[in-house]
């Protein structure tokens, strides 16, 4: 329990030096930092150094590619998404609470399978967060992964070749990242391929759920001013109409569904695969 607590407080101090940095140069909202100081604390707590460190590489990578955009002004999406790039609580905790969930039950249980769930996780969000950032950049407007119709590009529900590439290699970089620090550990049964493919299939799986989500249940409004479909309430300063999706459905809860489905496929295929060797 005391150490424990010492854990606890490292991770506190240090998602408070990230949390500062990250404000300053806006990524995080004020209650993003909040929710950001809760998320390491909770993943120092309960997780080791290599846990940590995947949470690390998650923030740091997506940082870096959505501060290389704002040097070179990328705009096109702010009268379509419902929220800015300055991340707030919400956003933060969608991407990462059900991957938490799943570090606490492996702290308990030292279980792989919530292990790997929680790499699973993390290859997830990252995997959104580097298709949105970097598909954003394609030259070619996103089609609609439902339709193939094109979209207005930063609209939920599209897809695109460079975002879906960008959704690969942010999923390869966790779980590659998982296969280096945690093959060697003598916890695992299973083969040390299956560590960068599982995470890596989920993480892929959760770009695409997104984007399923983003289009069928996700709100969306159309101006009457200019009659552009948006994730706003508001457009042109003039109230939009909902023209499709849940009233609820925002992409805070989207992301959150998504990471849900995500560990969710993981502990599937983790349990299917302990049982098939047993």
């Amino acid at each position: 329990m005391t150490i424990l607590f010492y854990k606890l407080l490292l991770g506190f101090i240090v998602g408070s030096i990230i949390g500062l940095f990250s404000y300053i140069a806006r990524l995080l909202t004020t209650s993003g930092v909040l929710a950001l100081i809760f998320v390491a604390t909770v993943v120092c707590g309960f997780g080791s150094w290599r846990t940590r460190g995947l949470l690390i590489l998650f923030f740091a990578s997506s940082g870096c590619i959505h501060l290389s955009k704002k040097r070179i002004n990328v705009t096109k999406t702010k009268s379509l998404v419902q929220k800015d790039h300055t991340r707030d609580a919400w956003q933060v905790l969608a991407n990462s609470l059900p991957a938490i969930i799943s570090l606490i039950l492996f702290y308990y249980t030292e279980n792989q399978l919530f292990l790997i769930g929680y790499v699973s996780g993390i290859a997830g969000a990252t995997a959104d967060t580097w298709g949105s950032e970097i598909g954003i950049l394609s030259k070619k407007s996103p089609r609609s992964i439902l339709s193939f119709k094109q979209i207005e590009p930063g609209l939920s529900g599209g897809v695109s070749m460079l975002g879906s590439i960008a959704s690969f290699f942010g999923s390869l970089l966790i779980s590659f990242s998982f296969w280096l620090v945690y093959n060697w550990h003598p916890i695992f049964q299973l083969p040390s391929s299956l560590f960068v493919i599982v995470p890596l299939i989920c993480g892929v799986f959760d770009s695409l759920v997104d984007s399923l989500l983003g289009a069928t249940l996700q709100t969306k409004y159309r101006c009457p001013i200019c009659g552009q479909i948006t994730e706003q309430t508001q457009h042109h300063l003039q109230q939009t109409k909902q023209i499709s999706g849940i009233s609820w459905m925002t992409n805070d809860w989207v992301n959150f569904f998504s990471s849900c489905l995500t560990v969710l496929l993981s502990w599937i295929i983790l349990f299917y695969l302990q049982y098939s060797l047993h």
